[in-house]
């Protein structure tokens, strides 16, 4: 949103600036937007995030019952395509009014080429993002983000955590030196357990070499490209760029409320199609069980499980063919997994620099994350 949601509830004191720090750091390693991050984590329900923003934006709020059933005419109005890029919905028209739920009121961009195409004057109600993901799959039949669909179950079971019940320990802090967009130094001030918050396990930074890189995509312009990502889905890009040309094949995994979810992938040179679908329980036998459970790498071809079939499955890769999995650890918590297939002698040459790159990686996220909270307060 163009308005600073983070800093907004600080002020009302909706929530607090620990459940801000977590809820930041949630969103820029999952991707999802801060208000989900935020209702997702119990921090705060989603009818109170929405109508503490329609008080404060002078929009009206719709209800769950507003996306319940929408006439067939008043959806034709706004083609699926625009639905999905703007992430709206239309719910009701009157005469040469359309009222038109969307997340972000704010988005001028969207309501003016709706109101555009439609020929009608737009009136805009606010309602939870999670709510506009669940509209647009069963109104428009567009598929939802995994990670919207599973925040939407959970809200349901989740219970607010507001600073009046939970007592909070205020957390020692550090000053980090930042340069805004602007130019302006700023001293960031972060809890001192995120001091070096990206971490491997039993990695050691000096006993690393690029003298193996190959020319066309080194770990140096590498390594800038991490510097210089704005967003989880730069990072992931960049990874699975270098990894692409160093192995047969790699895939990228998010770890998340106890399943390990397809993210990137490449396959000899092209794109892994529909990874994104795949979707593995920790709670079931798989290596990426087991890395998750040791928070150490796994080396060597797999035992047949069923989630293991599916891992195998999704990448295009026999139940011989050995592979590596390394963790990425951030906070003393795993967010996601490296997995790479080659012959077993090539990966155990490479286990060292994979690991450097993945410490690169976590290093991005934290840099991203530390960005978030500058925007957010």
């Amino acid at each position: 949103m163009a308005i600073k949601l983070g800093e907004l509830l600080l002020k009302e004191k909706l929530i607090t600036p620990e459940q801000l720090d977590e809820a930041l750091k949630s969103q820029v390693i999952f991707g999802v937007k801060l208000g989900s991050s935020l209702v997702e984590l119990g921090y705060i329900t989603d009818e109170q995030l929405c109508t503490f923003l329609s008080q404060k934006l002078g929009v009206p709020f719709a209800g769950p019952r507003a996306l319940s059933s929408v006439p067939a005419d008043v959806l034709a109005l706004v083609p699926a395509e625009m639905a999905e890029k703007y992430r709206v919905v239309p719910i009701k028209i009157d005469g040469k009014k359309l009222a038109l739920a969307m997340s972000d009121p704010t988005d001028f961009k969207a309501i003016d080429e709706v109101s555009f195409v439609t020929g009608c004057v737009i009136h805009t109600y606010i309602v939870p993002d999670v709510r506009i993901t669940s509209a647009l799959s069963r109104l428009y039949h567009i598929r939802g983000d995994i990670r919207y669909v599973r925040i939407e179950a959970e809200v349901a079971s989740k219970r607010r955590i507001s600073s009046k019940d939970v007592e909070i320990q205020q957390p020692e802090m550090i000053e980090i030196p930042m340069m805004s967009e602007s130019g302006e130094l700023l001293n960031v001030q972060i809890p001192l357990e995120f001091e070096g918050f990206a971490h491997l396990p039993e990695y050691k930074e000096s006993g690393y070499s690029d003298s193996n890189s190959i020319d066309c995509y080194s770990v140096d312009q590498l390594s800038l490209d991490f510097a210089s990502a704005k967003n989880r889905d730069q990072v992931a890009d960049v990874f699975v760029k270098y990894l692409g040309q160093e192995f047969t094949v790699c895939a990228l995994f998010i770890i998340r409320n106890n399943t390990a979810v397809g993210w990137r992938g490449i396959s000899s040179g092209s794109k892994i199609e529909d990874l994104d679908k795949l979707s593995l329980l920790l709670s079931k036998p798989s290596v990426l069980r087991d890395v998750f459970e040791s928070q150490q790498f796994e080396i060597g071809t797999l035992i047949h499980t069923p989630e293991n079939a599916q891992l195998l499955k999704a990448l295009s890769i026999s139940s011989q063919t050995p592979i590596l999995v390394v963790p990425v650890v951030m906070h003393r918590k795993i967010v996601a997994a490296v997995v790479v297939s080659a012959d077993m002698d090539a990966l155990g040459k490479r286990l060292q620099e994979l690991q450097k790159l993945v410490y690169k990686a976590s290093l991005a996220f934290e840099m991203l994350i530390i960005k978030s909270k500058i925007m957010a307060t």
